[in-house]
């Protein structure tokens, strides 16, 4: 069975996906696999962090100017009861954005086998 969504059902979704994300991660004391794909595809992050004596998440971003330097990495840190928020804010619209968050919804639990479909605007 399919599950038919536009832009802003997949952003609700998407919102109740980290919520699950974000208590994983603080009952665990770390990031789940697509929490880690998903911080990396909406900040273009090098890399991402939990550290857990402070819980917050920690992402490296490519700061350089130009690509013949060696890479400047920029370091954001967020308290993991955050996130939700703090992610919220980098959703992106572009066609390819909203297949893949369609693809990170269709691996969870919240759409129980069904298969996300993006419907055009």
């Amino acid at each position: 069975m399919a599950s038919y969504l536009n832009s802003n059902e997949i952003r609700l979704s998407l919102r109740q996906l980290v919520k699950q994300y974000v208590e994983e991660c603080e009952t665990c004391q770390e990031l789940p696999e697509e929490f880690v794909s998903l911080i990396k595809h909406n900040f273009l992050a090098k890399y991402v962090y939990y550290n857990k004596q402070k819980k917050q998440i920690e992402i490296g971003i490519d700061a350089s100017e130009s690509p013949e330097t060696y890479p400047e990495i920029k370091v954001y840190k967020i308290p993991v009861n955050k996130a939700t928020k703090w992610l919220e804010k980098s959703f992106k619209d572009q066609q390819s954005d909203l297949e893949f968050y369609g693809r990170l919804l269709n691996r969870n639990a919240i759409f129980n086998s069904s298969d996300v479909v993006l419907l055009s605007r």
